[in-house]
This record gives C-alpha cells, sequence and structure tokens, in this order.
C-alpha cells in the first residue's frame, strides 16, 4: 500500500481544491446557482478497504467512470449516495422525477455532471505535473459500493477523495475515486515529489 508523508498529502489536497474549484465555477453557470467544492480528505485503501468505505456511506451509489492514460493510469470516478445522486441533475433540469424514472436525458446530464469534474481533475494533475492525460468517455452506473470496484483486481490500490457541494439550498456530499494499480500509484508519488521539489527551488 502507497503510504505518502504529510506534505504529499497535502499538496494534493490542494491539487484537487483548485481543479474541484474550477469545476465549481463551470457548474454554477450551467445551474444558475453558486456551487462551492471542497476536498477536506484524501485517502488510500485497498481494494476490499475501498468496497467497504463505499458500503458504509450507502448501500447503493451512483457513479460516472471515466478512465485515463498518460505516465500513470487507470479509472477515475466520481461517486454520489443513490438518494441524493440527482440532486444536482434536478437542478440543471427542473424537475422531480424519482431515480426509477431516470430518462435518457437526465443520465446525459449526470454523466456531464461526472465529466466537468472528473475532468477538472484530470487537467489540474497534467497542467500542474506537465504530464497530459487521455480521457475516455463518461460511463453512468448505478449499484451497490461494491459493484463499483467489480472490474477491479486485487492489487489495484483506490485513491478516495471525499467532496463537498456546498450550494444556497442544500448540502451534498459525494466522493472522486482513482483505481491505479501499484506501479502507477508509484509513478504518481514521484510526480508529486517533482512537484514539490519544484516548489521549493522557487521559492
Amino acid at each position: 500500500m502507497l503510504e505518502l508523508g504529510s506534505l504529499q498529502r497535502d499538496a494534493l489536497c490542494e491539487i484537487f481544491n483548485i481543479s474541484v474549484g474550477q469545476a465549481a465555477a463551470s457548474m454554477s453557470q450551467i445551474i444558475n446557482e453558486e456551487i462551492l467544492l471542497s476536498v477536506p480528505m484524501v485517502e488510500f485503501y485497498s481494494v476490499e478497504e475501498a468496497a467497504h468505505y463505499l458500503e458504509r456511506s450507502s448501500q447503493r451509489v451512483c457513479s460516472v467512470r471515466q478512465s485515463f492514460d498518460g505516465s500513470f493510469h487507470g479509472n477515475a470516478l466520481l461517486i454520489f449516495p443513490e438518494a441524493r445522486s440527482l440532486d444536482l441533475v434536478r437542478l440543471m433540469m427542473g424537475n422531480s422525477l424519482p431515480i426509477e424514472q431516470l430518462t435518457e436525458l437526465e443520465q446525459d446530464a449526470l454523466s456531464e455532471i461526472g465529466n466537468i469534474i472528473l475532468n477538472s481533475c484530470l487537467g489540474s494533475l497534467a497542467d500542474i505535473f506537465k504530464q497530459p492525460f487521455q480521457c475516455g468517455l463518461p460511463a453512468l452506473h448505478i449499484g451497490s459500493g461494491i459493484s463499483v470496484l467489480k472490474e477491479c483486481d486485487a492489487d489495484h490500490v483506490v485513491m478516495v477523495l471525499q467532496i463537498q457541494f456546498s450550494l444556497a439550498s442544500r448540502e451534498l456530499h459525494g466522493h472522486v475515486i482513482f483505481i491505479m494499480n501499484a506501479n502507477s500509484l508509484d509513478l504518481l508519488s514521484e510526480a508529486i515529489n517533482q512537484f514539490l521539489g519544484t516548489m521549493m527551488v522557487q521559492s
């Protein structure tokens, strides 16, 4: 299991706070309501630990998955508890259909929310680490926390970012997770160290 020092974790939190801030500005324009996003925590889990973590958060979740490939590769997912997953979509669409009546248009809207947030996170990593990524198309999945991770190998490591959504009318919580193998996690650690080294030289 990859262990990051406190300085590395702080750097990751700051990087992702910048990226979700950019995503929040884009989403605020879409729904015409101010959204504030923050990443208060970054944690690393095994696949089994991550599955239990997601099951504890909610028995069923909605997730938007995107693959990414660059100097390190894996899958990035935006995850909401099922019962709350349509709150942002309803703000965008202006309706109140129950989740079992999720229409194709609403599925597209939920996928677009995931696309905005995940691309913002990956774009920030690419800019800061100066390492471009190729991203796949977003794919929507609704099911248990374990089913979200069903395609993972046992040796994969899961990086979990807690995401807090603050709106004037409500507060939502979700997660962005990155699923990578051990080699990709090592490369991520090296990229963080190079970034920190550059920052120290500049200061």
